[in-house]
């Protein structure tokens, strides 16, 4: 793995007035010191004092594995290789597979939350995915917030598919949002959308009482021209979906038209989450088809998950995003996108290492 230089480190004491700030110039390094894998940096802050690993705050932060052995057992766990396939593939052991994996996990989820702050999106679609964990009697449902525009994933929640699950997912996906009161809402017929949307995007208002005593009404939502809720609603007959009918549970039509006017859109539909589902189930090991495979434990499903999703937003091409050139470069004449650089979180496509190499503010360092 190649050493970054000095320049794009950044304080990681909270305490510090130069915390998370990067180019400052009060990064120095310390002196070298010696580990199994070999030499490491050790570094220091002159503006607190603190002294801490190049390493500290990354997901590789005391791992004893090589670096690429690393990057290798995230890529066959998050192409839907179970622990012990991913072990003999890269011939290390199962507890270390699932080890590494949750702290991958971990990582991403943190990288994650870091990144996908105030983004300016329009819609977006919800929808949820079946599984287990620990048995085939202990559903465990997978729902995701997705941005139709640009493919990214804005949230996900795991649990049981109840109105927790929903709340969750909706108020997690608006404390990441620019504006959550111009958001058009497309969502299948789970009834806690419906009776979610009001309080997550629209406008709190407290209604006056009947004269002067006695309690408040209980506050009220007003939801604004700008926002809109669709549900698409499908009737099954056994496994098979017989018919299909959208509703407008709230908002503008007019708003809601202009949106999928935005998107290309002939009429309301959660196509983009729907084929994320599938991607999703390629992907995780605990999700997919062609195997009986299911986490035993919670964490291990909810890490997994997280690491899953980072990859896919920051790793992953997506074909349908890709842009043309101006000019081709030799044979090429588009240039290949991923989630994360449609929605404006970075221009370049990352690999597993940066993924995994990226320092995440939260971890205090050691002095």
């Amino acid at each position: 793995m190649q050493s970054p230089s000095i320049d794009s480190f950044r304080c990681l004491n909270p305490g510090c007035p130069a915390a998370g700030q990067p180019g400052l110039g009060n990064i120095r390094h310390r002196k070298w010191y010696n580990t199994r894998l070999g030499p490491r940096r050790l570094l220091r802050c002159s503006t607190c004092a603190r002294e801490f690993s190049e390493l500290k705050g990354t997901a590789l932060w005391n791992v004893k594995l090589p670096c690429e052995r690393v990057e290798s057992i995230v890529e066959h766990v998050t192409r839907g290789n179970s622990f012990k396939q991913t072990a003999e593939l890269t011939h290390t052991h199962r507890t270390t597979v699932s080890r590494l994996a949750c702290i991958a996990g971990e990582h991403a989820a943190r990288v994650h939350d870091q990144h996908a702050q105030d983004l300016h999106v329009t819609s977006l679609q919800a929808d949820e995915r079946h599984g287990f964990v620990g048995r085939k009697d202990q559903p465990c449902w997978e729902a995701t917030v997705i941005d139709p525009r640009s493919k990214f994933i804005v949230q996900n929640a795991l649990g049981a598919r109840t109105t927790d699950l929903a709340v969750r997912l909706l108020f997690g996906a608006r404390s990441r949002l620019h504006d959550p009161h111009g958001i058009v809402l497309f969502t299948d017929g789970w009834l806690p959308y419906e009776s979610l949307f009001p309080a997550v995007f629209g406008r709190p208002f407290q209604p006056q009482r009947q004269g002067k005593r006695g309690r408040f009404p209980k506050l009220q939502y007003h939801i604004p021209r700008t926002s809109g809720h669709v549900r698409i609603i499908k009737t099954y007959q056994g496994k098979r979906v017989v018919d299909i009918r959208t509703e407008r549970a709230a908002g503008s039509q007019r708003r809601v038209d202009q949106e999928l006017a935005s998107l290309g859109y002939n009429t309301p539909n959660t196509s983009a989450v729907e084929r994320h589902n599938g991607t999703a189930r390629r992907m995780n090991p605990h999700q997919v088809r062609r195997s009986l495979a299911n986490a035993r434990l919670p964490h291990v499903r909810q890490t997994v998950s997280d690491l899953v999703n980072g990859v896919y937003n920051f790793c992953r091409v997506n074909r349908s995003l890709r842009v043309k050139l101006n000019e081709p470069v030799g044979r090429r004449q588009y240039a290949q996108r991923t989630p994360a650089m449609a929605i404006g979180i970075t221009d370049t496509v990352w690999s597993v290492l940066r993924l995994l190499g990226t320092v995440v503010l939260p971890n205090p360092c050691r002095s």
